[in-house]
């Protein structure tokens, strides 16, 4: 993931303390993520940078949203209390899906805020969505997503949603797809 997750020592820091505060040796992470415990300590000294999939492993072990790993934010102004400048924002770069997502304000409650784009001919790896609640709207382009195995063509215009149900999404086209996309947990109480 070049320079699109936080620096790798403030991201190997984090994911230290997380590990330790949950009572894991670093052998018992590596094997929670298949990974050798060489690379985790390599990850967690900041020498090794870890992909997507592996920040996805990371977040499993962790029983956390992916995003919440990037909590570790840059110095930022008084004003980015309210608003967040775009060059202050973090970037994620899904490297085995295509997809590009940049967190638009900081997760506040477990809720994930961004705009992602699904790169040309580029398509989800693993379903997503189990346990949460996922919503979105897209801006530009065109693209296919199955939720709970329902299939949908969704285009500029069109909103989806997601409560708790596998959720996967193929962009088999020759131009990129921009989704505005909304991750939280779910709520207690459904909605009636």
């Amino acid at each position: 993931m070049s320079g699109a997750s936080p620096e790798g020592g403030d991201l190997g820091r984090d994911l230290r303390r997380l590990r330790m505060s949950r009572g894991l040796r670093i052998a018992d992470l590596a094997a929670l993520m298949q990974r050798s415990i060489g690379w985790v300590s390599q990850v967690e000294r900041g020498r090794s940078q870890p992909d997507y999939e592996d920040l996805a492993g990371f977040a499993r072990a962790f029983d956390m949203p992916i995003s919440e790993l990037f909590r570790h934010q840059p110095q930022l102004d008084k004003t980015a209390r309210d608003v967040l400048d775009a060059a202050q924002r973090r970037v994620i770069e899904a490297d085995n899906t295509g997809a590009l997502d940049d967190l638009l304000v900081p997760v506040m409650d477990g809720i994930e805020f961004y705009r992602s784009t699904l790169g040309a001919r580029s398509a989800s790896r693993q379903p997503s969505g189990e346990g949460r609640l996922e919503m979105g709207l897209v801006l530009e382009g065109e693209f296919e997503i199955w939720i709970g195995g329902r299939h949908h063509v969704v285009r500029p215009g069109s909103s989806f949603w997601c409560r708790g149900e596998p959720l996967s999404w193929l962009n088999p086209h020759d131009t990129p797809c921009t989704v505005i996309w909304v991750v939280a947990p779910l709520p207690d109480e459904p909605d009636a």
